[in-house]
């Protein structure tokens, strides 16, 4: 006698279990559905955050600027700001460019060489930007910092102002900059100290190719800002006594970051530097 057994069925089969099972994988593909369009939408919605809290930023500089020359007797004419953008996006200096900041300053020459490339590409005037060399410079990287900059701000040497005007006569055009001046104590501060500035003229006097247009130097960081006000005191002095020897009609005195700017500009800075106060 056969006894017929029937095989075990899959509990799938079991009061409607391949509709349970058919609706679970449709709901999967929608809620997987759902999510990639979440994903494309929120990559095509522009972020309205970042350009309205530069747009702050850039404000709140020029507010600043504009209050520390009225104090001082000045019109906006008598002082350049160089946006400080070594750690800037790109379209955070478009941003910066478009609200009217055309002089951007870098630290390191390989960054600033890509950086000037992507920049320029996406502007419709790439002959009005200008680009400062603001970081220390190594004698190996001078034949492409002066490439790619309009200002050399570091000049901290004897040696690095001979470097340059090689590569100015090599060139046929003179190499602009700015001598750096070491206005503090601080060991970890570069420039040629205050001290033996004179001696520094005296050196590079014959160096024909090297367009020595002023000065520039940093202050000691503090808390209180109003404690930077002698050492850029000393700066000015020093820029007035040493006037004869910047071939400019209108000399640079770079001096005053984001967090004193406001006494530089008091002191008699005629360019500041400014990267975290606008770029924050």
């Amino acid at each position: 006698m056969k006894i017929k057994t029937n095989p075990p069925q899959s509990p799938f089969f079991k009061g409607g279990g391949l509709a349970h099972m058919g609706f679970f994988v449709f709901e999967i593909f929608v809620s997987f559905r759902r999510q990639i369009c979440y994903t494309v939408f929120e990559k095509m919605t522009p972020d309205t955050a970042e350009p309205n809290r530069l747009d702050h930023s850039f404000n709140s500089v020029r507010d600043r600027v504009e209050k520390a020359l009225q104090r001082s007797h000045r019109t906006s004419k008598s002082l350049e700001i160089v946006a400080v953008s070594k750690n800037a996006t790109i379209p955070q200096m478009i941003q910066a460019w478009n609200a009217g900041f055309f002089q951007f300053g870098e630290s390191r020459v390989q960054q600033a060489s890509l950086k000037k490339i992507e920049f320029q590409k996406q502007l419709s005037a790439p002959e009005k930007d200008r680009w400062h060399m603001i970081g220390h410079l190594q004698s190996n990287k001078v034949s492409l910092a002066v490439n790619l900059f309009d200002l050399v701000q570091s000049v901290d040497s004897v040696r690095l102002a001979t470097l340059l005007n090689a590569e100015g006569e090599r060139r046929a055009r003179p190499v602009s900059c700015l001598v750096e001046v070491k206005i503090s104590e601080e060991p970890a501060k570069s420039g040629i100290p205050w001290g033996t500035l004179g001696s520094f003229f005296q050196q590079t006097a014959s160096l024909s190719f090297l367009r020595i247009e002023g000065l520039m130097g940093l202050a000691p960081w503090f808390e209180d800002p109003e404690k930077t006000r002698p050492y850029f005191a000393r700066l000015r002095n020093l820029f007035e006594k040493h006037r004869p020897h910047f071939l400019l009609g209108r000399p640079i005195l770079s001096m005053g970051m984001s967090r004193d700017f406001h006494v530089a500009i008091e002191e008699g800075s005629t360019m500041i530097r400014v990267g975290s106060a606008l770029f924050k």
